[in-house]
């Protein structure tokens, strides 16, 4: 659930004016039981001046976050002269300090900073049993523990609080930055999939295109040995052919080299459709049997088109091993009137997969879908009915590219 920037900003402003509204309440409320509740302190000179106090430790606490070191300084100071001034009240003037000591704390981290909330603490503890004792409303054995205890509730407890929160913040923020690491690396290993693919696509790419731009060489170079009528004119035309067709091949080599991998030798046979039965053959050696299955009238789909079948089949087989080992495979071929469809099925998992030690993330998904689309057909993926899983690569024979 997100929450809006003005949410946010209603919501900072109740944390922060939260305690200083509680702390001047505090104080008019002292004022308002002194004068209407205790009639004894009523008597008294300036009785409402502790709870004065209190409403100029809650003025001090709007600074807090702007000047914590100043604000910690002014609220202690305060609640000491509270102290002093009203024959030891010793809980009033606290509340304050605690929260000056929590935003203190969360604010100054390095452990230096500590020193000065201790620094105030030893004086507070000081004070505190000096004007108790005066006071005589506490044991004077008892007047050291009590300060002791006032001490680590005003300022041991505010420290602890503002240290959890402050780990519950860094860790919250160390999550949130290894999930988006691991966004990163998820993406970046993708794009890497995806350009190794299309770096693959563009070598095939250039054996299909050498093996054209050959042909149209051999084609011109015969009409030029056999021109008949405006033999020179013809001649020039040949000519411009073959030349425009060397430089078309050269080009498209320096390309594709650009995309190979360093050290990267010579190519290897174009991989097609016809070669799906040594394929299947090799799978069912190295892992469970695969069943080769073909209907329909076959349709001659070009090189292109035979190379993303016999990349699809390939991926889907290797994941079939990877994730489902043991499981039936089988490959279907489907000639249709209008389209050829292309089924890779691999049974439920029989056996518990342990995870490939030293190996990261494959996108095989990825590249064929990239073959798909370049080609103009679909590839659908996901579970079967039968609880394996199923690639299904649809091709129209009007989108086929050679």
């Amino acid at each position: 659930m997100t929450t809006s920037p003005r949410q946010s900003s209603v919501r900072n402003a109740l944390w922060r004016g939260t305690p200083v509204v509680l702390t001047a309440l505090l104080g008019i409320g002292y004022v308002i039981g002194v004068a209407v509740i205790d009639s004894e302190s009523a008597g008294q000179r300036y009785p409402w001046l502790p709870g004065a106090i209190v409403v100029a430790q809650a003025v001090v606490l709007l600074g807090r976050y702007r000047a914590p070191v100043v604000v910690l300084i002014a609220t202690a100071a305060l609640d000491a002269l509270m102290l002093l001034i009203s024959s030891g009240e010793a809980s009033t003037g606290t509340f304050a300090v605690i929260i000056a000591v929590y935003s203190y704390t969360r604010e100054r981290r390095e452990a230096s900073h500590y020193l000065l909330p201790a620094a105030i603490a030893v004086v507070s503890i000081v004070l505190t049993i000096i004007t108790v004792q005066s006071s005589l409303e506490v044991p004077g054995e008892l007047a050291l523990p009590f300060a002791l205890l006032r001490a680590a509730l005003t300022f041991g407890l505010p420290v602890i609080l503002a240290e959890v929160v402050d780990g519950r913040a860094r860790l919250v923020e160390a999550l949130r930055e290894r999930a988006d690491a691991a966004e990163r690396e998820r993406e970046r290993l993708a794009q890497d999939a995806v350009r190794e693919e299309r770096a693959l696509m563009a070598r095939e790419l250039h054996d299909i295109a050498a093996h054209h731009l050959t042909g149209i060489i051999v084609s011109a170079q015969a009409a030029d040995a056999l021109r008949a009528t405006d033999p020179d004119r013809a001649g020039k035309y040949i000519r411009r052919v073959q030349s425009d067709a060397r430089t078309t091949l050269n080009n498209l080599r320096q390309t594709v080299g650009l995309l190979r991998a360093d050290g990267e030798g010579s190519l290897a046979p174009v991989p097609s459709i016809e070669q799906l039965p040594g394929l299947i053959t090799e799978a069912s050696v190295a892992g469970s049997p695969v069943a080769l299955s073909e209907s329909g009238t076959p349709v001659d789909i070009g090189p292109l088109t035979g190379i993303t079948v016999y990349r699809m089949v390939q991926e889907s087989l290797a994941n079939a091993a990877r994730h489902a080992p043991g499981s039936p495979r089988s490959v279907e071929l489907e000639y249709g009137e209008n389209d050829l469809r292309v089924t890779v099925r691999n049974g439920p998992v029989s056996q518990a997969v342990a995870p490939e030690s030293g190996s990261r993330p494959r996108f095989g998904l990825v590249g064929m879908a990239e073959r798909a689309d370049l080609i103009g057909g679909r590839l659908r993926t996901g579970p079967s009915t039968d609880g394996g899983w199923a690639n299904i690569l649809e091709i129209p024979y009007d989108g086929v590219q050679s």
